[in-house]
């Protein structure tokens, strides 16, 4: 099959951005990325509902919707660290009951093991300590890393999203100069594979809402329903199903922090109660693969097969993120070379 002019100078776009995304999971921007994506939807689809419902807002629907997501993620930020900051005090106030606290907890976890794993742990806080404490010495090289690393993410996450928000706001400006100048063929290209790329975005975006929401009604079954039937009663159930749909929102991540939570709350009921959250939450998990493949596949025509085996592939080569990324990266593909007519 031949390719005409306009097909050729797309496929060299749709391989320009490829390059540019597996560019930047190696250098570990993609998160920027996928949040400057993020705020920029968010603002196109914030300033057309204000369009639709406040008609006299105008042209300053962009820059209301503008403002209004910049403070609510201020907000969210400050609030966040705040609340961080003041636990740190907190604890920093009373080190006598939070050393009681975790005391507790120790003694409960180590009770509810069987006895073959408990001889492994430690006999008293003390021991504890004085193991993390070394464990601290012999790695703390890698755990700067770490803490270095993470403060780089969130850094390159913030600056992602104002430069969506910056994308957001002067859309409207290029929406209205493009009325009165036309676009070369390759600025078309480029504009048409940016288009694509947000919009696919956009089916991802959708689906982990879905996958949040699946993940949350099948957490709440279990916790209030399931156990409880066996006279099992897990603490902190509803904050812990809250915290499964805010934290679900977050890709992989939020499901992998909420997942962590959940088993160290079961441990304090007994070792067994733990195993049994865990493997529930592990098959809940793997079902989530197969329901955003299936969503994203019938926004794109793709099969449930192709986005799995994109999704396991991405993650061997660039690991969390690209997990992440993968069904974006593969609808844009796909999304791409049918509107091209090449497939």
């Amino acid at each position: 099959m031949l390719l005409n002019e306009q097909q050729k100078i797309g496929l060299f776009f749709v391989v320009l951005y490829s390059i540019f995304f597996i560019l930047f999971m190696q250098i570990h921007l993609m998160s920027g990325v996928i949040s400057g994506l993020l705020t920029y939807t968010l603002t196109q689809k914030l300033e057309d509902f204000l369009a639709r419902k406040m008609h006299r807002w105008g042209n300053k629907a962009k820059l209301f919707s503008v403002l209004l997501l910049s403070l609510l993620i201020m907000v969210l930020l400050i609030g966040g660290f705040g609340y961080l900051i003041s636990w740190v005090i907190s604890v920093a106030k009373d080190p006598q009951q939070t050393l009681t606290h975790i005391q507790n907890l120790f003694n409960s976890i180590a009770n509810s093991l069987p006895k073959e794993l408990s001889n492994y742990l430690p006999d008293n806080l003390i021991e504890l300590r004085a193991n993390a404490l070394n464990f601290i010495k012999e790695h703390v090289l890698y755990l700067q890393s770490v803490i270095k690393q993470l403060f780089h993410s969130l850094l390159i996450i913030i600056i992602g999203m104002i430069i969506g928000l910056i994308a957001g706001y002067q859309q409207n400006k290029r929406n209205i100069t493009e009325t009165t100048s036309s676009s070369t063929v390759y600025m078309q290209a480029l504009k048409d594979g940016l288009n694509r790329l947000i919009l696919v975005f956009q089916y991802v975006a959708f689906s982990q809402v879905i996958i949040a929401l699946f993940n949350t009604i099948m957490t709440a079954i279990f916790l209030l329903i399931v156990l409880p039937l066996f006279g099992i009663h897990m603490p902190f159930s509803k904050s812990l199903i809250l915290a499964t749909f805010i934290l679900g929102l977050i890709p992989i991540i939020g499901n992998l922090i909420v997942n962590t939570i959940m088993c160290l709350v079961a441990f304090t009921i007994s070792f067994w109660i733990a195993v049994i959250v865990l493997t529930y939450l592990i098959i809940i998990h793997k079902i989530e693969y197969i329901l955003n493949a299936k969503i994203v596949g019938t926004k794109i025509h793709a099969g449930i097969c192709e986005l799995l085996i994109a999704m396991v592939l991405s993650e061997t080569l660039f690991g969390v993120i690209g997990l992440v990324f993968a069904p974006i990266f593969y609808a844009f593909l796909k999304l791409s070379l049918k509107q091209l007519k090449i497939i």
